[in-house]
């Protein structure tokens, strides 16, 4: 006795589209944004960069973003965490106490950011 699954035309091809995908890798932060216009650009290729290992490079973008939008706590966070990437603790330190100065001033929780400074505290 044999037993076939049929599968309507579209889901094979969703399937064969999935497959492809998956064996191309991630693309590059580059590629993605070759321009960004915006503070939001700015940060989304950073993390890109930052999940690429290319701390350098995030950090560069998140610069361009604190000068587009200097009061945006998600500026601050992307640079120390980029900062930490680079292994330098007390610039991270020093970004993240910008994002608990921010948060506290538009009634945030600052609890995650006191254990980033906690765990950078601990490679000074």
């Amino acid at each position: 006795m044999r037993f076939f699954i049929v599968l309507p035309g579209s889901l094979i091809a969703l399937i064969a589209i999935a497959i492809i995908g998956s064996s191309r890798g991630t693309p590059e932060p580059q590629a993605l944004y070759p321009a960004p216009e915006g503070v939001e650009e700015f940060l989304r290729r950073g993390e890109l960069y930052e999940k690429a290992g290319s701390y350098e490079k995030a950090l560069s973008d998140y610069e361009q973003a604190e000068r587009l939008d200097p009061d945006n706590s998600d500026v601050y966070l992307g640079k120390g965490s980029a900062l930490s990437g680079l292994e330098q603790p007390a610039a991270a330190i020093e970004n993240y106490l910008i994002v608990k100065e921010i948060d506290i001033q538009k009634g945030r929780s600052t609890r995650l950011i006191d254990e980033l400074i906690a765990r950078e505290q601990e490679d000074l």
